[in-house]
């Protein structure tokens, strides 16, 4: 048994969810792939993974046992990429995980880039706007915007992203348009989530601070949606810039509430903790950074 091509299709097994997605990444048989694994927990003497007919599950023992076949198999492919290209060309295959409006509006345009500088580097990115496991979901970086990150995750701030509480001119034509915070209490608001009952929000003007309980029509786990109804004039929302930015340059949403500001969030990175982070993912991140700085003034 080939032990290190045994913790690789484990690895890959986990962070695809499968044997046969885990059989496409690393183009072998999925018969070689459950072979592999079953080899690695007879020669551990613990198993590894629980199996169904429709999933895969880590056992407490797995989950332990899949952080240290991450870093070790990390480790070894940094080890024989540098002495491959004497710490020059960066290669290997980078998970990325993100939301999906920040993914289309601000990452999307930036993977091209990326790119260019580092072409041996396949990019594979999930969009999702449920907060994931980045470790069971085998993600190398995860994009979380004001989400703290798990205690075994290290994050890294990559940009501000003020939020803007605005509506359509038709809905401020029709309902009025709000003084204070107090005043979202009798207007129908749009707020981020699934709570079905009232959400609170807290807004300060210099040392002010007031809290209101908001309700509306409409709550989603999407920014895009959000905006979308309120360019409709279903109500306010409070989003984030790089959301609604275009539809306020073009006079389809309006501020309100100008002087008072929501609690500052931030775009982060984060990724495993490790001791040594892969060549690739340290090069996503500061790629990021670097970029996304130029952009901040967008933000």
């Amino acid at each position: 048994m080939d032990r290190i091509e045994c913790m690789r299709a484990f690895v890959a097994t986990v962070g695809a969810n499968g044997f046969a997605a885990a059989a496409r990444a690393l183009d072998v048989p999925r018969s070689k792939i459950s072979k592999q694994i079953q080899a690695l927990e007879e020669a551990i003497g613990v198993q590894l993974l629980q199996r169904t007919t429709r999933s895969l599950h880590l056992t407490e023992a797995g989950a332990e046992y899949y952080d240290a076949c991450r870093d070790v198999i990390a480790s070894l492919d940094e080890a024989e990429q540098r002495a491959r290209t004497g710490m020059g060309e960066i290669r290997g295959v980078l998970r990325v995980n993100a939301p999906m409006s920040f993914g289309l509006s601000r990452l999307g345009p930036l993977i091209p880039r990326f790119n260019e500088l580092h072409p041996n580097v396949e990019l594979q990115v999930v969009l999702s706007d449920q907060q994931v496991d980045p470790v069971k979901g085998g993600f190398d970086v995860t994009i979380r915007i004001a989400s703290l990150p798990d205690s075994s995750m290290i994050a890294r701030s990559l940009a501000p992203a003020p939020r803007i509480m605005v509506a359509s001119p038709d809905y401020l034509a029709r309902e009025g348009t709000p003084q204070t915070p107090k005043d979202l209490a009798h207007h129908k608001c749009l707020s981020y989530g699934y709570l079905q009952s009232g959400v609170s929000l807290q807004l300060c003007n210099g040392k002010e601070t007031q809290r209101v309980t908001v309700s509306g029509p409409l709550h989603a786990n999407n920014g895009d949606i959000l905006a979308q109804a309120a360019v409709a004039g279903m109500g306010i929302a409070l989003l984030p810039n790089f959301i609604i930015e275009r539809a306020v340059a073009d006079g389809r949403l309006v501020p309100v509430l100008c002087d008072w500001e929501a609690p500052a969030i931030t775009v982060n990175a984060v990724y495993p903790s490790s001791r040594r982070v892969p060549m690739k993912t340290r090069a996503f991140i500061d790629f990021l950074v670097a970029e996304l700085s130029v952009e901040s003034e967008a933000f």
